[in-house]
């Protein structure tokens, strides 16, 4: 506290030093060359400088990250997305099936403790919590509901967190590379991405276990059926048994399907000090139970339920004997025709008696998709056959990702989600990237026509040389990180020193705008003025959260935007152009004072196209360093320019504003009909958002995914193996 003390005085009586040469040089030059505005303003502006400068030297500890704080607002955020993700998954309903579990014990080193060997979906949390170590893995036979179990664990476990403890967060393991990446540093990683978390703050949760990984899908990291020792799976287990809190293994959830699982078991490979439970087939009751809560009409199901009485070992009893394809049945078999009337009679699945349970689930999985046309009663945006063409193609690039598991640069493609601005991949490794460089130089050029007309051909020339270098350099990243507007709550301490540092970081970047051209046109007191200004705003906007990658905490301000993974591209696109539109209002009466009104507003659209097509990556880089570390960044990039530029030439490092939206509208120009035999539509996210709300799809953090597995090998198949039922019945059940 002393030292603190004397360092605080100590640039008290330098402030007070610095004040009386600067009062001391005006009295002595006279009024009449030094303006007194400009130098109120200076010195205001000097004062500044040494608050940012004062409190870039404080100890790091009081700038840590209040972990326990972002762990609480993180919950609130991940609980409204899970609460959507659960309706979504269960199509559109809150009733589900209340399956049933028993404990399995592994070879050796389970986890019993007082949990109960049996339990069912309602008392799920009961159950965790009296595991000592809190870890579970969830196993079951496809469609038999084991992330709807998760997601239901999670969501009662949030709603009786306690303050500061674990927050359950939900991840793919499909993109998970055992053999690049430890686990601490892949869910860091995953947080980073998902939740637009800074890298230390996620760093900062992971490390301190206040994040607890539900990972979903062990059984999907891998082609195939082949679960070895040398598998990823395999690899991912050695991990999660590697992942300690102290002195014992961390938490963790897993979900694996039982077949998976056991051949795992079979290499002696599962996951220690963990409590295994295995979903059970539905019963007859718990279908009776769910027909009886999810139907319109109950009735109209009694003879499907008579005939599963009567043959619970028939292919149709095998076939809706797991929740999804019970839940798909009720769904396609209770759609309503518009003007009234049912559109199929339940009374078809008994036609199917004769068929294996394979063709029976085709069968209803080719209705669901055609009963996705009529949502609700109205009528899709989109034909049928846009949608199945459309979301096959989808199913193709992850079945190939699956099948023969791809590295590009770097990074391992997914075999289940679909994430808008790093989808590229699906043309190509290279098109999309070839796109955006001669696109973004296209626009770029013929923007900048002015310069040609105005000044010379000279200058138009150089400015596109620039332009093809800034434009090469966005690309070089192969997958570009979002960016994002973000409000920050002004009254917390972390803001405070972020407007502070912005403040310095402003008036440092004035201060450039005179030295490098402003002076020479306004005059050397005047272009100080001016310089100081637009600082000052831009530091203050930028302090207030304008560009949002600076930001310790993720935007949870509007959770419908984050809610859905498109948001992440249009709030690239959107920082992108925002921050180009402050950039050139800040110019405005420099150009205006230059060439007039129309030339300012030609450079504000200028820098908004500049900006918006990412080319703000240089920018934004120099923004982190400045307005994010004050006075010590300004040092940086004058003493040690590469500790800002350099991270341009690293892969993917640094926010590039716009330029992960710019390499989703690349990816789209690249997948037209006329040019690619993988067509998408134009408005991609739009589609994945309405196949969300038709049940098709779902979201998990900034990623779709098919509902269901099995629905995305449906349509990889590309056909039905068997004629579809007469429809005879059907058109009898509509005049009903």
């Amino acid at each position: 506290m002393r030292t603190a003390r004397r360092t605080l005085w100590g640039w008290v009586a330098l402030s007070v030093v610095t004040v009386g040469v600067a009062v001391t040089i005006a009295i002595r030059a006279g009024t009449g060359d030094v303006d007194p505005g400009g130098l109120a303003l200076g010195l205001v502006s000097l004062m500044l400088a040494i608050a940012g400068l004062y409190q870039a030297t404080l100890s790091p500890t009081s700038q840590d990250t209040d972990t326990a704080g972002l762990a609480d607002r993180l919950a609130d955020h991940i609980r409204k997305r899970e609460e959507e993700a659960r309706r979504r998954l269960l199509g559109g309903s809150d009733r589900t099936i209340n399956v049933e579990f028993a404990f399995l014990p592994s070879p050796a080193h389970h986890a019993t403790d007082a949990a109960a060997p049996r339990g069912t979906l309602e008392d799920i949390a009961t159950h965790y919590r009296d595991l000592r170590l809190g870890r579970l893995v969830i196993t079951g036979a496809p469609g038999a509901g084991k992330t709807v179990l998760a997601l239901h664990l999670m969501l009662l476990l949030l709603a009786d967190r306690a303050p500061g403890a674990p927050v359950p967060v939900r991840l793919s393991l499909s993109t998970y590379d055992p053999e690049r990446y430890k686990l601490d540093d892949w869910l860091a990683d995953q947080l980073t991405r998902t939740y637009q978390l800074r890298p230390a703050a996620a760093a900062a949760l992971v490390t301190a276990r206040l994040m607890l990984p539900v990972l979903d899908g062990l059984d999907e990291m891998d082609a195939g059926e082949v679960f070895g020792d040398h598998s990823r799976a395999a690899a991912a287990l050695e991990a999660m048994n590697s992942y300690l809190h102290g002195t014992t293994k961390g938490q963790l959830v897993l979900t694996c399907r039982s077949g998976a699982y056991a051949a795992l078991e079979g290499a002696e490979l599962w996951a220690e000090d963990a409590s295994r439970i295995d979903i059970a087939p539905v019963d007859q009751a718990a279908t009776e139970a769910f027909v009886a809560a999810r139907a319109r009409r109950p009735a109209r199901w009694e003879p499907v339920l008579d005939a599963l009485r009567a043959a619970p070992e028939s292919p149709l009893a095998q076939s809706l004997s797991t929740p999804w394809r019970l839940t798909i049945a009720l769904a396609v078999h209770d759609e309503r025709h518009p003007g009234g009337g049912w559109v199929r009679d339940p009374g078809e699945l008994l036609a199917l008696t004769s068929r294996t349970p394979e063709q029976i689930r085709d069968h209803l999985l080719n209705l669901f998709i055609l009963a996705a046309s009529s949502t609700g009663g109205a009528k899709a945006p989109y034909t049928q056959p846009q949608i199945r063409t459309w979301l096959t193609v989808l199913a193709r690039y992850l079945h190939t990702n699956t099948i023969s598991p791809r590295d590009v640069a770097g990074r391992r493609l997914s075999g289940t989600d679909l994430v808008l601005h790093e989808l590229w991949p699906l043309t190509g490794h290279r098109r999309a990237r070839t796109v955006q460089v001669l696109s973004t130089i296209a626009v770029w050029a013929t923007i900048d026509l002015p310069a040609a007309l105005l000044d010379s051909w000279y200058v138009y020339a150089a400015n596109v040389t620039l332009m093809v270098v800034g434009s090469l350099l966005i690309a070089i990243p192969p997958w570009p990180v979002p960016s994002r507007l973000e409000r920050v709550n002004a009254g917390g301490p972390a803001a405070r020193g972020q407007l502070v540092n912005g403040l310095v970081g402003g008036l440092f970047w004035g201060g450039l705008i005179v030295v490098a051209d402003m002076g020479n046109v306004l005059g050397p007191v005047a272009g100080l003025v001016y310089g100081l200004v637009v600082g000052l705003a831009g530091g203050a906007m930028v302090g207030f959260g304008l560009a949002g990658v600076l930001s310790d905490a993720p935007e949870f301000g509007r959770s419908h935007g984050n809610a859905s993974p498109r948001g992440t591209v249009r709030d690239d696109l959107v920082s992108g152009f925002a921050t180009g539109l402050v950039v050139g209002l800040g110019f405005v009466p420099y150009y205006w004072f230059a060439g007039g009104p129309v030339i300012a507003l030609g450079a504000v659209i200028i820098y908004m196209l500049l900006f918006g097509l990412g080319g703000g990556r240089a920018l934004a880089l120099l923004y982190n360093r400045l307005f994010r570390c004050g006075f010590r960044g300004a040092l940086d990039s004058l003493v040690r320019p590469w500790r800002v530029f350099g991270p341009l030439f690293g892969t993917g490092a640094g926010p590039a504003l716009g330029a992960a939206g710019v390499r989703y509208l690349a990816f789209l120009l690249c997948t037209r009909r006329w040019w690619s035999g993988q067509p998408l539509p134009w408005r991609l996210g739009r589609f994945l958002d309405w196949c969300c709300d038709a049940g098709l799809t779902r979201t998990a953090g900034i990623a779709y995914q098919f509902r269901h597995r099995e629905l995305q090998e449906f349509l990889i198949r590309g056909h039905i193996p068997h004629d579809l039922p007469n429809r005879a019945t059907s058109a009898r059940a509509t005049r009903r």
